[in-house]
């Protein structure tokens, strides 16, 4: 169970988080897809926020992550975002967040408000390629993925910000993240995805024309970011 302290750190599983959050090192594989907005405002319906559209369509990202070190420890991610608004802050909705620890579950829910849920994956993400295979703690299969991208890689560290968006309650939590993004790689349509019937997060993406290609799909050797304290806001 998380504890917020006095000084307004947290105390999770034993262990004392301060803010902002760092995570020191991870890899991670996103495909990018265009998804009708009528069809995905269905998963805002009563959260306060609405979704970013041009021309009838809202960006989704299936994200793959890795993390190796940080504050949080280490663990695999797999993650449902669509572009969202909330008033004047336009960021990240992530509507899914599979994880694979724990500690990471409790802190995620705790701190910020994420929808994180115990997971099993099997997630190797090697160059220009990413696999997936993700079930529930179960065991119960959701989906496998492939990712490739171009094997030339930009020889740049990006820095980089976002503000995440998350229901919570009454209120909308906005945390806002800053870090540098190295080892990138670029790719169009370079995904295959398999969705497993009968679980709410393949069930989800069907519904939302899921599986197909990708407009892109992008690869990241090393990303290192903090993670602010979540500011609510009134719906």
């Amino acid at each position: 169970m998380a504890t917020l302290l006095d000084d307004g750190s947290w105390e999770v599983q034993g262990r004392r988080l301060t803010l902002p959050v760092r995570i020191t090192d991870a890899t991670a594989a996103l495909a990018t897809y265009l998804v009708r907005t009528s069809a995905a405002s269905e998963l805002v319906a009563g959260t306060g926020l609405s979704l970013v559209s041009v021309a009838g369509r809202t960006p989704l990202v299936l994200a793959f992550i890795t993390y190796r070190a940080g504050d949080l420890g280490s663990y695999h991610e797999v993650a449902v975002a669509l572009l969202g608004r909330h008033r004047r802050r336009i960021g990240p909705y992530i509507h899914q967040m599979a994880v694979t620890q724990t500690f990471t579950l409790e802190a995620g829910r705790a701190l910020w408000g994420l929808p994180k849920w115990l997971a099993r994956a099997e997630l190797d993400i090697t160059g220009p390629a990413a696999t997936c295979r993700l079930s529930d703690s179960s065991g119960t299969p959701v989906l496998t993925a492939a990712l490739r991208t171009l094997h030339r890689r930009i020889p740049l560290t990006v820095p980089g910000a976002l503000t995440a968006l998350a229901p919570h309650a009454d209120t909308v939590l906005a945390s806002r993240l800053r870090g540098r993004i190295g080892g990138l790689r670029l790719g169009l349509r370079g995904a295959t995805v398999e969705l497993t019937p009968g679980h709410p997060m393949a069930d989800e993406l069907r519904a939302l024309g899921l599986p197909r290609p990708p407009l892109a799909t992008l690869t990241a050797e090393h990303i290192e970011f903090d993670m602010a304290a979540a500011v609510p806001t009134p719906r």
